[in-house]
């Protein structure tokens, strides 16, 4: 049996290298391009791993976290593109 992996990424090109990526290494990938749509794919396809955009346009990443959860102890990778600045 494969493992599942269900990826949640708003950005289509990216969304697309990580699922043709993770298929050539041998997973299963679901996609998902926003919050909601991860929700309902997590609890039809119970996946081995979730790779996780925090800036999706419907929900903040960290929101939706707590969300995932509640499906079970599920590793979760979180990808994002934000930056951090200093406290002055």
């Amino acid at each position: 049996m494969r493992h599942r992996i269900l990826v949640v990424e708003d950005d289509p090109t990216l969304r697309l290298v990580l699922q043709d990526n993770l298929r050539s290494e041998g997973y299963d990938v679901e996609v998902a391009a926003d919050g909601v749509a991860g929700v309902r794919n997590i609890q039809a396809i119970t996946p081995d791993l979730i790779v996780l955009d925090l800036t999706l346009p419907d929900c903040d990443g960290f929101e939706l976290l707590p969300v995932l959860r509640q499906s079970g102890q599920v590793p979760i990778i979180v990808l994002t593109a934000r930056t951090q600045q200093a406290e002055n």
